[in-house]
């Protein structure tokens, strides 16, 4: 395994799913890439929510000292867009969270982690 998808919101799930992404990405050596999926929106809020999500996780990253990528994508189906870095960046693993931070954050939600678990071509650990 050399390299690890991780959906990231902000959600507490998400966090988990970070974490246990470092515990095999050290097992492997394996690179972490962890992408943020945010809305369009008018106003900048959403961008600097996006951008303080990965300032985090770079922190803990850091930390764990793991070879990473941060990745913060526009769109409006984050689950399609895993499922196309997936397959572009010839990943080896999906890791995501249950659930998101909800509809009012519009990020990720349970029905994205469905879609991803079903449609991605390589594995899939949903944490809890």
């Amino acid at each position: 395994m050399e390299k690890i998808l991780v959906g990231l919101d902000g959600s507490e799930n998400s966090k988990r799913a970070l974490a246990e992404a470092i515990k095999i990405g050290k097992k492997f050596e394996a690179e972490i890439t962890v992408v943020n999926v945010f809305y369009p929106s008018p106003t900048p809020s959403t961008h600097n929510f996006s951008h303080k999500i990965l300032e985090d996780a770079k922190a803990v990253l850091e930390d764990e000292k793991v070879k990473y990528k941060l990745v913060s994508i526009i769109g409006t189906d984050p689950s399609k867009v895993i499922i196309d870095m997936v397959k572009d960046g010839k990943f080896d693993l999906i890791v995501v969270g249950s659930k998101g931070t909800g509809a009012a954050h519009a990020l990720f939600l349970g029905s994205h982690c469905n879609r991803i678990s079903c449609e991605a071509p390589v594995n899939v650990l949903i944490v809890r």
